[in-house]
């Protein structure tokens, strides 16, 4: 191995430990100083005229700044002004990371490594987590998985949604070092690892997500022979992987639980009944406010307990009513449809496929939110994706 290997080797175990630091101990206090610490370096950078701040003076970033200042702004007019600041602290320190993100990640070259070392040190904590459902569950792994405690991130929803964004940045890296096949190698082996993962912990919503972002891949493939191929291969993929759905995942065939979201209708249900009550202003933010309201006004009886309304959209509702929820979804189309445009202005697949990786990253967290909330560590995941977006958009898509 040669000087220069060697740099970039340690350069990746690094940042590695940096990102299990981050992304797996999210909770813990030096994660805190961390985080809030590169922000305080970030801002301090831009004083001093280091480039990223800038990639916010857009109309998806400018939207986006806008709708953090409303988020804040809301807490006082909140049902619970105090549960709700309680919960919105921890948004404070999302909030500083994305402000970060593009100062000190400044070039495509630091994006790519953020990415592949976030990735890295997903799927080593998802391979930690089969030896561990292993060693307690043994020949009843598949099983049993889903629902065993304690979780290693938060829920077996998350942990597979992680897996889903693992294997989508492992495929941006395999196809870029395709010439290497060894490399191109590790990181299909690291593709296939998430996906399987997806089957040992069974959690349908992550995997339908994935399901559909892929079909989504047909987007960025330039040409209409290359769409055709591609929407072939989709509908012999789909035939292959109904005939086989109980052994991918025999979740899918509980007709009742498929049926009813895993009783996620009444949540729904209820939450939209809430909302009716409140269309304009809304509830207020967080957990403990949600938790608070629903089960002090009788909801249906169910047999899972809810920490939030499972739909992205309706939990938005729920919180700010629809002035609230209009500006979420104004700056969500902005941002996409950026980077659509960014993505689509390529005229070959690796070109389209840095922007369009990003895209299908935010698009998988968002067909997801479409059946649950992106909770937990996706939920970092999904705003920290936002400075990554505009800093491609801002950047002209391949520098």
């Amino acid at each position: 191995m040669s000087r220069a290997q060697l740099i970039k080797f340690l350069k990746v175990i690094g940042g590695t430990a940096l990102a299990l630091l981050i992304w797996i101990f999210s909770s813990k206090a030096l994660q805190d100083i961390t985080v809030f610490g590169a922000a305080i370096w970030a801002a301090w950078a831009c004083w001093r005229g280091r480039p990223g701040g800038a990639v916010w003076k857009q109309p998806a970033g400018f939207a986006f700044m806008i709708l953090a200042v409303y988020m804040l702004l809301s807490i006082p007019f909140s049902t619970a002004p105090a549960l709700s600041w309680r919960d919105f602290t921890g948004m404070l320190e999302i909030f500083a990371g994305a402000f970060a993100i593009p100062v000190i990640f400044n070039s495509r070259r630091r994006l790519e490594a953020a990415l592949l070392c976030s990735a890295h040190a997903v799927t080593l904590t998802l391979m930690y987590d089969c030896i561990r459902l292993y060693r307690h569950l043994g020949p009843e792994i598949m099983q049993k998985a889903h629902a065993f405690q304690p979780f290693i991130l938060n829920h077996s929803n998350v942990a597979s949604m992680m897996a889903g964004l693992a294997a989508l940045i492992y495929f941006y890296f395999a196809w870029q070092n395709r010439a290497h096949r060894p490399i191109a190698a590790l990181f299909i082996a690291g593709i296939f690892f998430n996906l399987a993962y997806q089957c040992v912990v069974a959690s349908r919503g992550p995997q339908a997500a994935l399901a559909a972002t892929i079909a989504g891949v047909g987007i960025i493939i330039p040409g209409w022979r290359g769409k055709a191929c591609w929407g072939i291969a989709l509908l012999l993929a789909g035939i292959l992987i109904s005939l086989n759905i109980e052994r991918i995942n025999p979740r899918f065939k509980e007709k009742e639980t498929m049926v009813n979201f895993s009783q996620r209708d009444k949540v729904w249900g209820h939450t939209w009944h809430l909302i009716r009550q409140r269309p304009w202003q809304g509830y207020g933010y967080g957990k403990r406010n949600f938790t608070e309201i629903y089960y002090s006004s009788h909801p249906p009886a169910a047999d899972f307990y809810y920490p939030h309304p499972h739909q992205y959209w309706l939990k938005l509702l729920f919180e700010y009513g629809w002035p609230g929820m209009l500006l979420h979804l104004a700056a969500w189309l902005m941002l996409f449809a950026a980077l659509l445009r960014q993505t689509l202005r390529q005229h070959t697949f690796t070109d389209r496929l840095w922007p369009g990786i990003i895209l299908l990253l935010l698009a998988y967290i968002h067909i997801y939110g479409m059946g649950d909330y992106p909770d937990n560590i996706v939920q970092i995941a999904q705003i920290w994706l936002i400075p990554v977006a505009l800093s491609i958009t801002a950047r002209g898509g391949q520098t």
